[in-house]
């Protein structure tokens, strides 16, 4: 039987973790949104974040949370360069070729990672990574927290973002339609540009706050992948807001099944429902 305060433990440690699936699914759904193109690196632009941020607090001594802006702009730099050199030139080309690009990509950064940090897995020691609070007869992770906060916080400055500047009506009009979006002027090539930067910023960003309470390591990419395609599909493709949904939702049920079924089994949960969606609801809940 399960107690009141193991299922309120659950479902506020399933909104933290979901918080990080979300991040990583937003970014996903935001460069497909806009360009059509299904990155299949994009947790491993995570895995980048992360080792940016352990790289940083062991030659700086600067908190992973203190150099995130850093780590963003130089993630969104890379995602820019990476746009410029490989996707750009395979846009108008079939589908498979641009899928075998952005897998292409997934194993440059996976065993580049490899080959500069080694296949050793790291811990981000900061000073709060084993805090705790309680709050009655429930204890919190305060990395976790911090996570979901952090997460939260991104969500919606992205949210303003596309809703309140040029550029983020720019990118919408870009994935509403293209060919109207070029006739009144806008260039699609550096909205691309700044979609797939964007995109893979805040996946970073995910890496980062999952680094304060997660081991690192560089084939770290490989799980986080197939969430955040299922929290992509759950929410819908296309649909930035359904795509933090769904990584919250997948968070929520990897924890609160944990408590019927064996933990080791938990991700079985999140794949049955992907199953389903595949099922009964191909376009997912907010798909176009």
């Amino acid at each position: 039987m399960v107690d009141l305060n193991s299922l309120i433990g659950a479902v506020v440690s399933g909104l933290m973790i979901g918080s990080i699936y979300a991040l990583i699914a937003v970014g996903l759904a935001l460069i497909w949104g806009v360009m059509n193109v299904i990155n299949f690196a994009q947790a491993d632009y995570m895995a980048l974040g992360a080792f940016l941020g352990f790289v940083i607090l062991e030659a700086l001594g600067v908190d992973p949370l203190i150099s995130l802006s850093l780590i963003f702009a130089t993630v969104f730099l890379v995602g820019i360069l990476t746009q410029v050199v490989a996707i750009e030139p395979v846009l108008e080309a079939p589908v498979l070729s641009q899928i075998t690009v952005t897998f292409s990509l997934l194993l440059i950064i996976r065993y580049g990672l490899e080959v500069v940090m080694g296949p050793y897995t790291r811990i981000v020691e900061v000073p709060y990574r084993d805090m705790f609070i309680r709050v009655g007869g429930v204890s919190f992770s305060l990395p976790q927290l911090i996570a979901l906060i952090v997460s939260l916080a991104v969500a919606f400055a992205l949210y303003l973002f596309m809703s309140r500047t040029f550029l983020g009506a720019a990118l919408r009009a870009t994935a509403q339609d293209m060919l109207a979006a070029q006739l009144h002027g806008i260039n699609i090539k550096q909205m691309y540009r700044l979609a797939f930067g964007i995109g893979v910023g805040i996946s970073a960003i995910g890496g980062v706050l999952l680094s304060l309470f997660y081991p690192i390591y560089p084939e770290m990419g490989a799980f986080f992948t197939m969430i955040a395609f299922i929290c992509v599909v759950l929410g819908g493709f296309g649909s930035i807001f359904g795509a933090y949904l769904g990584g919250i939702i997948i968070g929520l049920l990897e924890t609160v099944s944990a408590l019927f079924i064996s933990p080791s089994l938990k991700t079985l949960a999140a794949f049955i429902v992907f199953i389903l969606i595949i099922l009964f609801k191909p376009k997912g809940l907010f798909g176009r």
